[in-house]
């Protein structure tokens, strides 16, 4: 599985032109060669059948089985159908993820609405002693 900032890495390169060669080598397994970031190409060979088979020669990936931005390029370029998938559902989680976080606010909102002064003075103290030994835990 590749990382986010190579998914969003390896689009950016597919939407920039930089997949050159794209060419098919059998079912679902493609090569193609990709400029990386100083232009220089890097030869990728993905087999989305098989992706232990993938590789690319970036310095990144060469010699591991990490999927780089390069693969990722080669895959959006070979199934370009799946550019507009792949920002759809990140706009449904973007959507889904607001609608959660404006839920949960409004139950915070309620709660604090629910408290009598003195349980709200307590719980903001408790909250602000919490902060405190955050803080020197961590900073």
């Amino acid at each position: 599985m590749a990382s986010g900032a190579s998914l969003w890495r390896g689009l950016d390169n597919v939407e920039q032109g930089r997949v050159k060669n794209l060419r098919p080598v059998g079912k679902g397994a493609f090569d193609a060669e990709v400029e990386g970031s100083a232009n220089l190409p890097y030869t990728v060979h993905v087999d989305t059948a098989h992706v232990r088979q993938s590789y690319c020669d970036c310095p990144h990936a060469a010699g591991t089985r990490r999927i780089c931005k390069h693969m990722v390029a080669t895959v959006f370029a070979a199934y370009p159908q799946q550019i507009d998938a792949f920002k759809w559902e990140v706009e449904q989680a973007e959507l889904e993820y607001k609608r959660e976080e404006e839920a949960h606010r409004a139950e915070l909102v309620r709660y604090v609405n629910s408290l009598k002064k003195g349980e709200l003075r307590k719980a903001l103290l408790d909250a602000l002693i919490e902060l405190e030994e955050r803080r020197d835990r961590w900073w």
